[in-house]
């Protein structure tokens, strides 16, 4: 140990003190570490800096954090003997990252050698926090106790319809605003020029499927889920009405399905939280609350998603995981380098010093 260690400061929250260390060859050290500090052991061979370091202070928070378990969970853990020590105070559980001779490779790096880039991706996956590219806004995952909890901070008694959007399919995929509509006048293209599902009469003998109105078919499949209201601007009304008034509906890109009505209320979490899931399940991993006043009419909407994308920009990104952030791993590395650091190609300038 270095003579010009400064005297032991007084024994604080923020402090870790080791009195009377006697491990190996260590000869009644007393001292007193701050936390939240990079601190090095320094001193020639043989003086102590791994018996203090790892025998003493790491030892010593292993142990305590094994004894805390449970004796089911202790059963497969190595036993610890307690150090040769009048007494520790102040210490946490211990992470120990030793060197190791290792076989190297042209992706070692001191993390890798060490062991501590594993502790640090493990680290980013779990407690990271994504930041949208284009915004800057938090990127994150809205459970359904997310949204409840969200949705429950409105006033008492806030009246709410919790749904969700059910795109609207035809025969050839999404019906969108801009589609033609399907009895539209007939196209005097041959069937060679149409989808597979339609042209030639393949899939039917009659085209029947091919021909059936794609808001009545979307409306017939919310009943046999079970689902009986929609919101139609701004009026909620029965699925029954709606397919009398398919006509009306004829165009739109989706329909927007009521799972729930209810007013806010202490009492009313479990069941908001079972209507968003089940808004959730149906409408792909989104979900909507709408607030309406009195009279019925929408004063406000609130969107949520399940999915790991930016709210605003619609940008989905990956889930952050530890192989995500290893170079050593396809999923994380380099596209270019392929985790290497450098590239091998040809330089022209040098096979060929003179273009001329």
């Amino acid at each position: 140990m270095s003579d010009s260690t400064p005297a032991p400061v007084a024994p604080t929250q923020a402090t870790l003190v080791v009195r009377g260390a006697r491990t190996h060859n260590l000869k009644g050290v007393d001292l007193t570490l701050p936390h939240r500090r990079l601190i090095v052991f320094t001193g020639v061979s043989g003086s102590g800096k791994s018996s203090l370091a790892f025998d003493t202070i790491y030892a010593e928070g292993q142990r305590r954090y094994v004894e805390s378990l449970s004796a089911y969970a202790r059963q497969f853990l190595e036993r610890m003997e307690k150090p040769d020590v009048d007494g520790i105070d102040g210490i946490a559980p211990a992470i120990a990252i030793r060197q190791k001779n290792s076989v190297r490779n042209p992706r070692s790096t001191v993390g890798t050698t060490t062991e501590i880039h594993d502790y640090l991706r493990l680290l980013w996956a779990r407690v990271g926090r994504t930041i949208c590219r284009q915004c800057g806004k938090l990127v994150e995952r809205e459970s359904p106790e997310v949204v409840a909890s969200e949705l429950l901070k409105l006033p008492v008694d806030t009246r709410l319809l919790v749904g969700f959007d059910y795109p609207v399919v035809s025969a050839t995929g999404l019906f969108t605003p801009g589609d033609a509509e399907p009895d539209g006048e007939a196209d005097d293209s041959s069937g060679d020029d149409l989808p597979f599902e339609m042209g030639n009469g393949r899939h039917g003998s009659n085209g029947a499927a091919a021909a059936e109105d794609p808001v009545t078919s979307a409306l017939g499949t919310l009943r046999k889920r079970g689902f009986g209201r929609l919101l139609v601007e701004g009026r909620v009304i029965s699925i029954e009405d709606a397919v009398l008034k398919a006509d009306a509906l004829r165009g739109v890109a989706s329909l927007a399905v009521i799972v729930d009505r209810l007013k806010v209320a202490s009492d009313v979490r479990s069941r908001l939280t079972d209507s968003i899931e089940t808004a959730f399940r149906d409408g792909d991993g989104a979900a909507f609350a709408v607030e309406v006043d009195e009279a019925g009419a929408p004063t406000a909407t609130h969107r949520f998603s399940e999915r790991f994308e930016c709210r605003t920009c619609g940008i989905p990104y990956e889930v952050p995981q530890p192989r995500l952030f290893s170079f050593n791993n396809p999923f994380g590395a380099c596209p270019t380098c392929h985790g290497f650091g450098n590239i091998i190609e040809l330089d022209l300038s040098l096979v060929v010093p003179d273009p001329a």
